[in-house]
This record gives C-alpha cells, sequence and structure tokens, in this order.
C-alpha cells in the first residue's frame, strides 16, 4: 500500500498504535497486525531518506506515553529530511495523533481512543471510561485509553499474590478458569482489551482475576463478612426519591494500594442497555452498577447461608452484566436471576428510582425478598429469616447480632431521630461514616464505598484511606453512542 494523503482514510491505519520507520515502507501495528505501506519514489529524491542503523528502526511512542512522561517522537539522528519524504512525516505525524488523541495533559481533560473516551475525577483521584460498539471494540478501547494503568496494575498485583503464596503458573490457571465461566460477551471484551493494552491475551486474564486471588489468599480461603448495603426512601429521604449506600467490604489493608486503579467504565453497548460498572481497571466482571433505566444492582457474598460451590453454570458476576445490559426493570431482573443457575451464594439487590428488593440467590434455591418496613431495606451477608416454608437445612441461619450487627444497625440507623426523613447523598455519606462497634456497618475490612441516585442517574464513590466522595454523573456518559 502507498504512504500517501489517503492513508488516514484507510481502517487499519486509523487503529494504528505503534509506527516504524523502515528504508523503503513504513510499519503501522495494531494488536497484531501490522500494515505496510511503501515510500512514494520521485526520482533519485527519495534515494536513501531513511539512516538505518543496523537492526534498529525509529518508533513514535503513541500520545497517552508521551502526554504523561514526555517521552517519545522521533531521533532526528535517524532521520535525513528530503523535500518528498516531509510530505510523508506531516502525515505520519498526524497518522500518529489519529491512533491515540490525548487532550488530557493536565487536570481533568479528556484521553480518545477508537471512538472511546477517558477522564479522572475531581483531585485526578479515580478513572471514568465510555466506552461503545461491539463488545471487542469496546475492548479496544478500553485497553487503548488505559493499557499504562493496566500493565502497572498487573506488575504490581501479580508481584503481590505470589509473594502471599499463589505462584505465577498457578494464577494464570485460576484466571483462565474463571474467564471460563464468563459470557460470550465479556470474553470477547477481554480479547479486545489484548489486542489494544501491551498486554497478552493471558495476562489480561490474569488481570481480571487479580483482585479475587488476592482477596482469596489474603482471607486464606475462609467466606468474608464481605459487603453491605441500605436502600432508603419514601419517608425516610428529603424528596421520597431513592438512595443507596453500600459497602464493598474484604480487607482494606491489602486491597487499599490498588484503590488508585478503581474505577467507573461506562459500556455502551451496540444492543441492550447501556450501564456503568464499578470496578479496579481491567476487572470486567460486575458487583456494583447501574443502568441507563436507573437500575441499580450490587453484590453481597453469601456463602457463610450457603458454602456451596455449582461446577458447570456461569459465574453470577458475569450474569449482573447481562442482567443490566438486557434488564430495565426490578421485576425483569428479578425474575432473569431467579431462574438462572447459581454458581455461588449471593445476595444481590436490585434498586431503581422508587424501591428495592433483595434476591437471596442460594445453589438450590431463591427467593425475592421485599422490605419489612416500607421504605428501608438492609441486606450484609447472610439471608434474612423468616424462610420460605422448605428451606430448613438448606440455608445456616445468621451468626448472632453480637457476632454481626451491622444488619441490625443498619435499620436501626436509618429508622434514628438523626437520620430518618434525612437520608439524601449528604445524609448518607454520614451514616456510611459510623463504624460497626459505634453502630454502623464500616469496618476494617471496608475497602470502598459506593452511592447511588438512580433517579439522577448519578454515582458518588470513595475509596477508604485514599480519596474522599466523587461523584460521577452517568447521564451524559450514557447518552454517548
Amino acid at each position: 500500500m502507498l504512504f500517501n494523503d489517503q492513508t488516514l482514510l484507510k481502517p487499519e491505519a486509523l487503529r494504528c498504535q505503534r509506527i516504524a520507520i523502515r528504508r523503503t515502507h513504513i510499519e503501522c501495528s495494531y494488536g497484531r497486525r501490522t500494515a505496510r505501506y511503501s515510500i512514494p519514489k520521485e526520482g533519485d529524491l527519495v534515494n536513501q531518506t531513511v539512516r538505518k542503523e543496523a537492526g534498529s528502526s525509529v518508533t513514535a511512542s503513541n500520545c497517552l506515553g508521551t502526554c504523561r512522561h514526555g517521552k517519545g517522537g522521533f531521533s532526528s539522528e535517524m532521520l535525513r529530511t528530503h523535500r518528498v519524504f516531509a510530505r510523508g512525516i506531516a502525515v505520519l505525524a498526524v497518522l500518529v495523533a489519529v491512533a491515540v488523541v490525548s487532550v488530557r495533559c493536565g487536570a481533568h481533560g479528556v484521553e480518545r481512543f477508537e471512538g472511546g473516551t477517558a477522564h479522572k475525577t475531581d483531585a485526578d483521584a479515580h478513572w471514568v471510561l465510555t466506552l461503545k460498539g461491539t463488545w471487542r471494540e469496546m475492548g479496544r478501547q478500553y485497553g487503548g485509553l488505559v493499557g499504562d494503568e493496566l500493565r502497572q496494575f498487573l506488575a504490581e498485583i501479580t508481584e503481590d499474590v505470589a509473594s502471599r503464596g499463589m505462584p505465577l503458573d498457578e494464577q494464570l490457571e485460576n484466571a483462565r478458569s474463571m474467564a471460563a465461566t464468563f459470557s460470550l460477551n465479556l470474553n470477547e471484551l477481554l480479547k479486545g482489551m489484548a489486542e489494544s493494552s501491551g498486554l497478552s491475551e493471558d495476562e489480561v486474564l490474569v488481570l481480571n482475576a487479580g483482585i479475587c486471588m488476592l482477596s482469596t489468599v489474603v482471607l486464606g480461603g475462609g467466606p468474608p463478612s464481605a459487603c453491605s448495603g441500605l436502600a432508603v426512601w419514601d419517608e425516610y429521604t428529603p424528596d421520597g426519591a431513592l438512595v443507596f449506600g453500600r459497602n464493598w467490604d474484604i480487607e482494606r489493608e491489602s486491597l487499599q494500594p490498588y484503590m488508585k486503579y478503581l474505577s467507573v467504565v461506562v459500556f455502551n453497548p451496540d444492543s441492550g442497555n447501556a450501564f456503568a460498572n464499578v470496578h479496579p481497571l481491567g476487572n470486567v466482571y460486575l458487583e456494583t452498577g447501574m443502568n441507563e433505566k436507573g437500575l441499580f444492582i450490587e453484590l453481597n457474598n453469601g456463602a457463610y447461608s450457603d458454602p456451596s460451590y455449582i461446577e458447570g453454570v456461569e459465574n453470577t458476576v458475569s450474569v449482573l452484566v447481562t442482567a443490566l445490559n438486557q434488564c430495565s426493570t426490578i421485576d425483569e431482573a428479578s425474575e432473569y436471576l431467579l431462574q438462572t443457575p447459581a454458581d455461588l451464594s449471593y445476595i444481590i439487590q436490585i434498586a431503581d428510582a422508587k424501591e428495592c428488593v433483595s434476591v437471596e440467590r442460594a445453589t438450590v434455591t431463591a427467593r425475592v425478598r421485599e422490605t419489612e418496613q416500607q421504605g428501608v431495606l438492609a441486606a450484609y451477608n447472610s439471608f434474612v429469616p423468616p424462610y420460605p416454608e422448605g428451606w430448613t437445612g438448606l440455608v445456616t441461619d445468621p451468626l448472632p447480632e453480637e457476632i454481626d450487627p451491622r444488619y441490625s444497625n443498619l435499620i436501626k440507623l436509618a429508622n434514628s431521630d438523626g437520620f430518618r426523613g434525612k437520608l439524601d447523598v449528604q445524609g448518607m455519606k454520614g451514616l456510611m461514616d459510623i463504624e460497626v462497634r459505634d453502630g454502623g456497618a464500616m469496618h476494617r475490612g471496608t475497602v470502598f464505598q459506593v452511592i447511588a441516585v438512580p433517579e439522577e442517574l448519578a454515582l458518588w464513590i470513595r475509596a477508604l484511606d485514599y480519596s474522599d466522595w466523587r461523584r460521577v454523573s452517568l447521564r451524559e456518559l450514557f447518552a454517548d453512542r
């Protein structure tokens, strides 16, 4: 192919991530493919336009790395400028810019890659990505926008997990097993990330499973007292609109170093609902999220109630991606979760602007639990009695309140004079500051917190000991299709 002004119109050129100038041609690499463009000849003017030292080539780093680190560009010693080739270099410069357009280079700017965008929240605390297209295309955008961070995150967490007793070969085996339980859509997303991030497919899988594997080695295989949530609406909030407060709990000291990667990734797929996922970068499964219809979902571990594991069924954290993508109401999402087989036991809260329910999903049975008091619903890591007939012997009763008081603490706080009727976002922040020992639900295992207001299509996120509350408005990000 001829390298000229028409080069920029070619699809493979628009995907170019790395450029190498050779003696007779220019190589444009994207993913695992390389397009070659012949340098046009015009008499003797083009002869010896590029001096290539033994085995070396001139490369241009993408805008992402150049913007942040001040590196990259062309080596003047390796280029001898001639009139004809100067036109080619001008086109080449535009080609590099097209590969990754970065206009951040300062606070609160936006980066772009193949139709996806990325920016930071206030104080550069957390990434917010907006992706669109097919699942493979969204994966490419993901990897192209934050490839530097993904590579750094992988290096840090694999070393950490290995130092705690899980060697790299075991990490890879576990990561492959996890991905095998994901939907085809999520696997397409992961493959797309490998094409543009500078990571191999196996490395992308290991990063995706990194937080799960770290949690496993930190907890020693035991079930965590992990996650709790409180939904309030009607008389519990100033305007009656639902506000949801969510604690994501594992073990703060071990996971806090990775909260710099905590992000909100907005997916605008070419079919179904757009949705947002709150997770560290590279973790594509869903435990906390909201879709464009204002449906909010959060997941709590339910292994204490039912420790069984069922092989050969889709991972629940993959199922929740489909739930937000395909379901638009609480009834639709609840029915979908009731009808889909469970691999592990979870307590899943589903909320909209007006109400919330809890789907208690054991490996052998499931139910939708509605609130005992109109306007308030709390959840933690045990199914809440009374149970339906037929559940006797299938699930374990909750721990005594004196051992795990989080559920009762949340209900009492919501009904207290200090919070009832006052639980807007600011009120929920105050409630979520209260530790278990003081009558709340936060504890030393709480890693990050999320507040959701479905009516506003807005999230607030905070990583304990890393960032203060940061608001992410989803409405305009969902509209970016």
